[in-house]
């Protein structure tokens, strides 16, 4: 059996090669601008929910279902993209879930109550058909750490910019629709950037293909890996969106608490940065250890309800090792399943870990006290913990193996 070229299963398995035709760099602009809008009020949700509680619009206790809706909703919309739409007539299909989610985004000017659920349960359906146009490229990338960390980037780029300086400008005038507003404008953009993007991408292996090309996956081990990407975004966004919260309870000052947010966000993205520097030289494990470790000095001394300066200080640890870490779960995946058929769930179950996290925590935080919840974000980061040491140990037993063997 002589060297041959590789087929589409063999070049899931090899990250030296794209899966079908490399896009160019217009493209690939275009495929990270629709990905970044889509998921720009992700990262002002505090901030936007926040001024919907001060206007009386939303009640506190909606404020967790709120974030749950809209990430539940954004998975939904990966998955249905990914189960029925085909990876062709990206420009229209880019074009009208863009300009869905800018009418979105302006229907929250007049939503109030249950009305702000329904507006981002119908929003995250069309924020998931954009995530999916960004997937597409990410899992057929030659290193999609590297791109995932190349989008983090992005889009945390636009979530600070936007945390950052809507309190102090239109939302310090018009309030939460100052907000709305700016996100519809954006969504708008993305609409038009869809234009840019490529007729279509390339069809991912079949399973006949993957066997024949040997990137044969391990089902189990796929499950469990995304398993713990899922217990990890819960971790991420159930201690996010309580932020706010915890900052309140340690005494800061409302313009305080939107610059922990703000700094956190700021964080991610050098964090992203370097893990997409890091991406061909750090494997997954390693980046995770140092994670988990950093977070756990977090969760501890937040509890303890530090001062501004050191609260501060946690919320852009917390941020850094955010951003680090996610452009790493990918290769988690892809290692369980070489031919990154399971990375394409990546983000869906990025969006419901981040759906449930909220959720779980809210079950442990009441109106004066929202400590309980850094005890379920936490449980929910050692499970995920355990399993990435489980499946990195099973990997070492069976390469170990095939060394013998060999």
């Amino acid at each position: 059996m002589g060297m041959r070229l590789l087929d589409r299963a063999q070049e899931a398995a090899d990250d030296d090669h794209w899966i079908g035709r490399p896009p160019s760099g217009p493209q690939i602009v275009a495929y990270l601008t629709v990905g970044t809008v889509a998921l720009l009020f992700s990262g002002v949700q505090p901030i936007l929910l926040d001024a919907l509680v001060a206007e009386q619009r939303l009640t506190v206790g909606l404020v967790g279902w709120s974030f749950t809706v809209e990430f539940l909703t954004l998975a939904l919309g990966v998955v249905l993209a990914g189960a029925f739409a085909k990876p062709d007539k990206l420009a229209l299909k880019g074009l009208l879930a863009g300009l869905a989610l800018a009418i979105l985004n302006g229907a929250m000017l007049h939503a109030s109550g249950p009305l702000v659920l329904a507006d981002r349960a119908a929003a995250g359906l069309a924020e998931g058909v954009l995530v999916w146009l960004t997937m597409l490229m990410i899992t057929r990338a030659s290193t999609p750490a590297l791109w995932a960390g190349v989008f983090l980037v992005a889009q945390g780029l636009l979530q600070v910019g936007f945390a950052a300086i809507l309190p102090v400008t239109l939302m310090a005038r018009f309030g939460a629709n100052g907000g709305f507003a700016a996100a519809a404008v954006v969504a708008l953009i993305g609409a038009l950037a869809s234009f840019a993007l490529p007729s279509a991408a390339a069809a991912l292996p079949t399973d006949v293909e993957a066997e024949a090309g040997g990137a044969k996956g391990h089902g189990a081990r796929a499950i469990a890996s995304l398993a713990a990407v899922f217990l990890t975004y819960a971790f991420f966004i159930g201690f996010f969106a309580y932020l706010p919260q915890l900052a309140g309870q340690a005494k800061m000052a409302p313009g305080e608490v939107g610059g922990a947010v703000s700094l956190s966000l700021a964080l991610s993205i050098l964090g992203s940065g370097v893990a997409a520097l890091l991406a061909k030289r750090l494997s997954y494990y390693p980046a995770c250890l140092v994670s988990v470790a950093a977070f756990a000095v977090v969760l501890v001394w937040v509890w303890r309800l530090p001062a501004a300066p050191v609260f501060m200080v946690l919320a852009s640890l917390h941020g850094f090792f955010w951003g680090f870490f996610m452009p790493f779960q990918m290769p988690l995946v892809i290692e369980s399943d070489p031919t990154r058929r399971a990375a394409a769930l990546v983000p869906t179950v990025q969006a419901l870990g981040a759906a449930a996290g909220p959720v779980l925590c809210s079950l442990w935080v009441t109106d004066t006290e929202a400590r309980g919840g850094l005890l379920v974000a936490g449980a929910c980061l050692a499970l995920a913990l355990l399993t990435v040491t489980v499946l990195h140990v099973r990997r070492l037993a069976t390469a170990s193996l095939r060394a013998v063997s060999s």
